[in-house]
């Protein structure tokens, strides 16, 4: 079980279809065969796409704007996207300016799953900060600056990992089209496909799909 309030998601292989599951059965749904009676039966519990934001610093975290991911979310649905410092306080901008939140005082509901698009390591947590704390000092993201289209959460996260200069990050940070392509999309593709099969579990008990010759770990 992951640390965390939501049930696993398993997935298991019989009949030529990949089942999805919150517990497993004692027997298949098509067939009605005992799984102790076939050896394809070997059940893996999918990676849990989400993070707690105070329990990773360092790190650029997405979020959905309205409720969470899981119970809330739809293709409409704004996402919002901010910081965490090493101590996994909270660092966003939004139209009421630029916020840093402590680590014990975040809404722990809005927060608790998230996104992690990126992270560095304990080395940088150092520089990770001064780049914080010297970000806020210019004094740039101010309340009045805020434009929902021009100068929003994404600006701001552009913006400090342009000063950051990690240089694992540099070159893919200069504009929020190839930041999203090659951060965002593929974690927000992956989770749009947990949360389908989780809902759709959550529904009818289980959900299966025929098998493509996928990899086992494949979802």
């Amino acid at each position: 079980m992951t640390l965390n309030r939501d049930p696993d998601v398993v997935c298991f292989k019989h009949c030529g279809r990949k089942f999805f599951v919150f517990s497993v059965p004692s027997q298949c749904p098509v067939c009605m065969q005992a799984f102790a009676q076939s050896d394809e039966f070997l059940p893996f519990t999918l990676p849990y796409p989400f993070v707690n934001a105070t329990q990773s610093p360092c790190s650029v975290v997405l979020r959905s704007s309205c409720g969470d991911f899981l119970s809330n979310f739809q293709n409409s649905t704004n996402l919002h996207i901010a910081l965490t410092d090493s101590c996994g306080s909270i660092v966003e901008f939004d139209s009421p300016g630029l916020l840093w939140t402590l680590s014990k005082q975040v809404d722990k509901a809005q927060w608790r799953q998230c996104l992690l698009i990126m992270q560095v390591p304990e080395s940088w947590y150092n520089e990770w900060d001064q780049t914080l704390r010297d970000v806020i000092e210019k004094g740039d993201w101010r309340r009045r600056k805020y434009d929902e289209d021009r100068m929003n959460c994404y600006s701001f996260v552009l913006d400090f990992l342009r000063l950051l200069k990690y240089e694992d990050y540099a070159e893919f940070v200069n504009d929020r089209g190839t930041f999203s392509t090659n951060f965002v999309v593929p974690k927000t593709a992956y989770a749009a496909k947990y949360i389908t099969i989780f809902r759709r579990i959550k529904e009818c008990g289980f959900w299966s799909e025929i098998i493509n010759n996928c990899d086992q770990q494949e979802i």
